[in-house]
């Protein structure tokens, strides 16, 4: 290595050398006066060149400190990111300052470089994080970064929204497709824009608004089905009934309606215009239906046996003028005594058991009051005396079933329950009363006479029959 005083001496020797070739130059061309002034700008120029050097270096020399200051405050920035620890410790006495410089770069590197692609890390998880359409998404901080753990727990936190977003995937599908089936069925408007995308737009995002849009238009159409079903089976019930009693013989229209077994838009309409055809016919034959409804109506009323007060309370069973309003009530009061007899025919099949029953009892009552019916041939008062257990074993069970059934009917309508105007359960209590009554009356004509003392022998009674209800006035 060259001494610097060498050269700083060189660099005088070569200036003072320079300085007297001016200088003598300079000497022989002027005069004294204008060699002195060039001596003195030469100075000036020196000096200037020195002071520009200086001042230059200075600047050098501030931004090389700048820089190892900015550097120990970005390393110190990067192992507070990182969490990590780096010691750069002090410049030596004896490495200039540029040396430290590139250095103290190059030291932290490879922490700029781990920042890089932390950085890219996160960025990329926040993506697949927003991809996965999360409403409240998790944060990841830009400063400090997240530790190793943390980066872990969110690594758990996007494989459980891919769970999510592969259920939710699943349901979007499912109900895309309920619901593109239930516009197959009901035909309805093109839909708008935003349904369309939501319907068909296979980068939709999947959030829960998402699905709930959706769900609410499955929903929708679902209820709108069940409508048009419902439409559907009563059209198709009132097309039959005209088909019936219009006599229909068009196979065309009959084998257009029977096709049609789908519940969809198509179905209703054709059903729609099918019922619209028949009951114009009807509108023709007014006379000729209401007579046939008087007929069903009279059938119905012996099915839910009513008594003829009843019977007359509908008054325009009996009405001449015929017309569209006629027709209806007809309608009307046939709709009632069918859905009145469905909705308890479960009484109305007991009670049919129990008067079954109950005739034979009595039938059984007057053979045992017969003047020959000792004359047992064949065993046949052991029979009947069989079957007269069966059916007083038989009565009280069908009775309490009726008595349930009645009970709750009178809780839900707020009115007895009438079987030809009577109320049933006082009915069925009657005819046990009447029945006793007649036992006692023919109990004492078969008593023996009284005694000469005046006093009579005790009148042995039957016991009540076995299961037998107690009337009204014994509770």
């Amino acid at each position: 290595m060259v001494d610097p005083t060498s050269i700083k001496g060189e660099i005088l020797e070569m200036t003072g050398e320079h300085v007297e070739q001016l200088h003598s130059m300079w000497f022989l061309m002027f005069e004294p006066k204008t060699c002195e002034d060039f001596l003195h700008k030469l100075k000036a120029h020196a000096d200037n060149f020195y002071t520009d050097l200086l001042t230059e270096s200075r600047k050098k020399q501030a931004a090389i400190l700048d820089d190892i200051a900015a550097f120990r405050a970005e390393a110190s920035d990067l192992t507070r990111l990182l969490h990590e620890t780096v010691d750069i410790g002090q410049r030596p006495d004896d490495v200039p300052l540029i040396i430290w410089q590139l250095k103290l770069d190059k030291s932290i590197e490879h922490l700029r470089e781990e920042l890089s692609k932390r950085r890219a890390e996160i960025g990329e998880l926040l993506l697949q994080q927003e991809q996965l359409c999360e409403a409240l998404p998790l944060p990841l901080l830009a400063d400090p970064l997240p530790l190793p753990d943390e980066m872990d727990g969110f690594r758990d936190h996007l494989n459980n929204l891919r769970s999510q977003r592969a259920v939710r995937q699943t349901e979007l599908d499912q109900l895309r497709k309920a619901i593109k089936h239930g516009m197959k069925m009901l035909e309805p408007m093109p839909q708008t824009d935003a349904e369309d995308r939501l319907l068909n737009d296979l980068s939709h995002n999947l959030t829960p608004e998402t699905l709930e849009r959706l769900r609410q238009m499955r929903n929708s159409y679902a209820e709108q089905i069940q409508e048009l079903r419902s439409k559907i089976h009563d059209m198709r019930e009132k097309i039959y009934v005209l088909w019936d009693r219009l006599q229909e013989t068009d196979e065309s229209a009959m084998r257009r309606v029977r096709e049609c077994t789908e519940n969809t838009q198509r179905t209703y309409d054709i059903l729609h215009s099918e019922l619209q055809r028949c009951q114009a016919l009807r509108s023709q034959n007014l006379k000729t239906f209401i007579e046939q409804l008087r007929f069903e109506i009279s059938m119905w009323w012996d099915l839910t046996l009513k008594s003829q007060q009843e019977r007359k309370r509908f008054s325009n069973y009996y009405n001449k003028y015929y017309n569209e309003d006629l027709l209806e009530l007809h309608e009307l009061e046939l709709d009632d005594l069918k859905s009145f007899y469905t909705c308890n025919k479960e009484i109305f099949d007991l009670y049919e058991s129990r008067a079954e029953l109950w005739s034979r009892l009595q039938t059984l009552e007057a053979k045992a009051n017969e003047p020959n019916r000792f004359n047992n041939r064949g065993g046949q008062l052991l029979k009947e005396e069989k079957e007269r257990k069966a059916i007083t074993s038989k009565l009280p069970k069908i009775e309490q079933q009726i008595t349930a059934l009645v009970d709750a009917y009178e809780l839900q309508s707020h009115g007895p329950f009438l079987v030809y105007g009577e109320n049933i359960l006082e009915l069925m209590a009657g005819e046990w009363e009447n029945y006793r009554q007649a036992k006692q009356s023919s109990a004492r004509k078969k008593a023996p006479p009284t005694t000469r003392t005046g006093s009579s022998s005790k009148l042995m009674m039957p016991p009540p029959t076995a299961g037998r209800p107690l009337a009204r006035h014994e509770l």
